[in-house]
């Protein structure tokens, strides 16, 4: 028989429905973790379980951005059973200069990006502490939540943020059996990057073609990450194999923040 990391695991991941979320809910199965997807689009976090092995999987609804959502979607979890880690995996991005950028893009990529995880963290670890028991919390950040990047100010001063949060988090649960960590991907296949291409070629008069080329060229191992390979780093920070890992900002970039 396989060893398989989590077995009788339980996981809530939100922003079940994004490129991630998905293969983050993929990566648990994986590992015989049951999971709860939650996400804004309920049709989309149902997709994430659809076809995942095993079938003790559920789905809901969840705005991150509104405080009663999130107690909501938390007593869900809940009722379904005692939960063994979180991950918060929502996300949104906006591209433009700080001279230019739009206020209200960038109070929406703060709202979800940073806000909604407050909110998140907040409801999840306060049942986490009740229930007594060892868990794990992990938040999605970024590599540009250690560094800056041109045109990424909304983007990047989320994950900074995140990232503050995260370890200030993890000091504050450590000695309760909870940790939490951050996990920063680089430039990750999929659709966000395909639009942040995009948005970076109109910006900078590219081809958009180009702009990716760009991005995985940059990686010493000549490519993108993997939406898997995100997935298997989080399933593994909740496992006994990193029960004495807290507070960390883990890149997942192939490493370009080494070159």
């Amino acid at each position: 028989m396989t060893h398989r990391l989590l077995n009788d695991h339980r996981t809530v991941v939100i922003g079940a429905g994004g490129t991630l979320g998905r293969a983050i809910c993929a990566a648990y199965a994986e590992q015989g973790a049951s999971v709860v997807a939650l996400d804004c689009d309920a049709a989309a976090a149902t997709a994430a379980i659809r076809e995942l092995p095993g079938s003790h999987h559920d789905a809901a609804a969840i705005d991150v951005r509104l405080e009663e959502s999130v107690a909501r979607s938390a007593d869900i979890a809940w009722d379904r059973g005692s939960v063994d880690s979180v991950v918060y995996a929502a996300g949104v991005t906006a591209t433009g200069d700080v001279a230019t950028l739009d206020p209200v893009a960038w109070r929406a990529v703060l709202t979800v990006n940073l806000d909604g995880a407050y909110l998140c963290a907040r409801a999840f670890t306060a049942r986490l502490l009740a229930e007594g028991r060892p868990a794990s919390l992990a938040f999605l950040a970024s590599t540009a939540g250690l560094r800056g990047e041109a045109g990424a100010a909304a983007y990047c001063a989320s994950k900074f943020g995140l990232i503050g949060l995260v370890r200030c988090l993890a000091l504050e649960i450590a000695d309760r059996g909870l940790r939490a960590n951050a996990i920063c991907p680089g430039n990750v296949e999929g659709p966000m990057l395909a639009s942040v291409a995009a948005a970076q070629a109109r910006r900078t008069s590219r081809d958009p073609a180009d702009v990716l080329r760009g991005y995985a060229e940059q990686v010493p191992r000549g490519r993108l990450v993997d939406p898997l390979e995100v997935g298997r780093a989080t399933v593994w920070l909740a496992s006994p194999a990193a029960s004495a890992i807290n507070g960390v900002a883990l890149p997942i970039d192939g490493g370009t923040l080494a070159a």
